[in-house]
Order: C-alpha cells, then structure tokens, then sequence
C-alpha cells in the first residue's frame, strides 16, 4: 500500500492537494473511500480491500482513529495491502505521532507563510496602523481570498475562546495566545468585526464589493 500524508497549517493548500489526488483516482476507475467510522478498526476496514475486485484510495482525515495499535498494524502490514491511503489533517502533525507512521510514507507539509501569524496576532484594537502595513505585505503575495478566510476564521477563534474557552480544541499554548488577543477587543467590538466579515463575504459573492476594501475598511474603523 501506498501510504501519502497531507498535512500543515495551510489547509486550503492541502485540501487542493487531497481533491486532486481524488480526481485523478475516479479518472482512473479507482473506489474513494472515506474512513470514519470509529466503530471499526482501520485495519479491519483495509483488510477487507482483499474482498473486492477494485482498485481503492482510502481516506483517512480523522487521525484519532490511527492510534498506536495502528500504527503498528499499518507498518507490518503496509506491503500486503493494495490501493493507496492518504491521511489528511489540517494542521501540522507533532513529531511524536509522525514517528508513529511507517517511514516509506510520503509526507507533504503545507505551511502559511509566517507574514500571515504576523497579521492574525496583530489584528487588535488601537493597532490598526500596523495590521494595515503588515496586511498590505502580505496581500503582494497572497490571494486576498485566503487573507480573509484565514481572518476570518482567527475572529472565530477569538469569539470562541471568549465565550467558552474550555471548549476550545487547540493546544493550551494556543489558547492562551488567543485568550490574550481576545481581551484586547471588548465584546461589541468583537461582534460588530464578526458580522462586517459575514456581510463582506455575501457582498463579494454576489459581486456587490471586494473582499480587499471590506478588510480596509474594517482594519481602519475598528482596529483604530
């Protein structure tokens, strides 16, 4: 078995990744399976490829269900077994689970340039000169459409970690970090951001604004 990992902090990139390595395989005949049923084991579900006259691309975008027991599976294993399996994540895996994966695997890593955590960290109130230099940086090499989606996204996170931050999946290292942004915004400044991004998003869709001047916008009336 061909084993391929997408990973990193650049999701979009390696989401584009994964949907080419599906196209391709229906282009060449192949069954796409998605694996997510936690209620069976990934090795029963790839053993059972033996059963069918196919050729399968597996998917895998829940690494929860790699676990150690696995992993070790996967690594005896991984010659006796046909078709490919690509785990998609859409962050950066630890080192301590790569070391976990059979060492033939490919491993692709996706990574935003570091000018981007620049803007997201810096986007706060009374700070708007500097996220408006630093965004226009990064909008020289960067498709607009993927600032704003990764803005937006960071906003959700804030709103996030503000109102129940003991729900909030990530890291303490990065929770602590998005807590601390968070209560640089008081809560209508927040809210007020979080439904000019929403009404951007609309009005660039239908052609009635561009995502650029709606991010100016925002960046000089409530970061100011």
């Amino acid at each position: 078995m061909k084993i391929i990992l997408l990973h990193g902090d650049n999701s979009l990139k390696s989401y584009e990744r994964l949907q080419t390595f599906v196209d391709v395989a229906k282009k060449r005949g192949w069954e796409v399976k998605k694996i997510y049923d936690n209620s069976q084991k990934l090795s029963e579900i790839l053993n059972g490829v033996s059963l069918f006259n196919k050729v399968f691309l597996f998917i895998l975008d829940d690494i929860s269900l790699l676990n150690k027991n696995e992993s070790v599976w996967l690594k005896n294993n991984i010659n006796k077994i046909d078709g490919t399996l690509v785990i998609y994540h859409k962050d950066l895996i630890p080192q301590t689970y790569l070391k976990l994966l059979p060492v033939s695997i490919k491993k692709e890593e996706y990574r935003l340039p570091k000018l981007v955590w620049s803007f997201l960290e810096s986007f706060y109130p009374k700070n708007g000169k500097n996220v408006y230099f630093i965004y226009h940086e990064l909008i020289k090499n960067e498709p607009i459409e993927l600032v704003f989606y990764l803005l937006a996204n960071h906003v959700r996170d804030l709103f996030w970690v503000r109102e129940e931050i003991k729900s909030v999946p990530y890291p303490t290292w990065r929770v602590g970090k998005l807590a601390k942004q968070a209560n640089k915004f008081d809560k209508k400044a927040l809210d007020e951001i979080i439904e000019l991004l929403a009404k951007a998003d609309i009005k660039s869709k239908t052609s009635q604004d561009n995502l650029s001047d709606a991010l100016d916008f925002i960046i000089a009336t409530k970061l100011e």
